[in-house]
């Protein structure tokens, strides 16, 4: 039996013992993250690293009332789908804002060069899960922050370097 497929277990061992692929998200430990400069705080639960994810980067992430998950952004070569849990916030993609809500589904595809963000101007808490090629594991990307004027290059090889545009 492989990594993923455990070994068969008595009925009661085998309720308490999960394996190593699964992950609950009120299990997992929370990351906060606070740019007061920026204006970007939050807090996310890393479920690609809790489950094993390889090529696959998986985050549920709190935006609190007032902040932004990011700098608005674009990638070179990473896809990323969103997916919005809970509350309500708003999405800028290049200069249009549009406002999402709970069961929203949101499709990034590389390359595009629209820059995004997620930001919450609500007085409640939204969450959203956000999927993506994972860089750093086979996959080159660029990261661009047109407001910055400057780009994190990932190699293939997980190196990263941020340069002035």
């Amino acid at each position: 039996m492989g990594k993923y497929d455990p070994q068969p277990q008595s009925p009661r061992a085998a309720a308490d013992r999960r394996a190593p692929c699964i992950a609950n998200l009120s299990e997992i430990s929370v990351e906060s993250y606070d740019r007061e400069k920026d204006g970007i705080a939050g807090r996310t639960w890393d479920l690609g690293e809790a489950t094993g994810s390889k090529l696959l980067g998986i985050d549920v992430t709190e935006i609190p009332p007032g902040k932004k998950t990011s700098h608005l952004h674009a990638h070179s070569h990473k896809e990323e789908f969103f997916y919005v849990l809970e509350g309500k916030c708003k999405l800028k993609l290049g200069a249009e804002e549009f406002d999402v809500r709970a069961g929203d589904a949101i499709a990034r595809p590389a390359g595009t060069g629209v820059p995004h963000m997620f930001f919450n101007p609500y007085d409640a808490p939204c969450k959203v899960m956000m999927l993506g090629v994972q860089g750093g594991q086979g996959v080159e990307d660029v990261v661009d922050w047109p407001e910055l004027k400057r780009e994190l290059i990932i190699t293939a090889d997980g190196a990263r370097k941020v340069a002035r545009k």
